[in-house]
């Protein structure tokens, strides 16, 4: 795996990339374009991608934990087998993703946007909406 541990890469435009198997624990990606881009099995381990676009990105077997993603555009974005455990995901935009095998634990989903999600053997527990509650579904 690549080390881009703790890079800073705000604002910058990152589009359509392949960037597959990096290490972006702890990284500063905030307000950056990654829409398109194929980052699957990267380490976004308490990364900073505030306000990032991701847009049709290909975040399958990711390592999201802790990762702030508020208000992200992940629109049609893949996180086939991502772990979201622990993630900000604060009014993200997640219409049309697909969240199959996904796990979501401790999960703060307040405002976050649903519509046409798949979310087909997703391990959904305890995830925070205003208050932490169990649910086995998310709508």
């Amino acid at each position: 795996m690549k080390d881009c541990r703790k890079a800073i890469l705000s604002g910058f435009n990152l589009k359509d990339m392949d960037m597959t198997d990096i290490d972006f624990s702890r990284a500063d990606l905030s307000n950056t374009d990654l829409s398109g881009v194929k980052i699957r099995n990267c380490d976004f381990t308490r990364a900073n991608l505030h306000k990032s676009n991701l847009n049709r990105a290909d975040l399958s077997g990711a390592n999201l934990r802790g990762a702030n993603m508020s208000h992200c555009n992940l629109k049609d974005a893949n996180l086939k087998g991502a772990d979201l455990s622990g993630t900000n995901l604060h009014n993200a935009d997640l219409n049309g993703a697909n969240l199959s095998k996904t796990y979501i634990r401790g999960t703060d989903i307040r405002g976050v946007s649903f519509k046409n999600v798949d979310l087909e053997n997703a391990i959904i527990k305890l995830v925070y909406d205003g208050n932490y509650k169990r649910v086995n579904r998310l709508f």
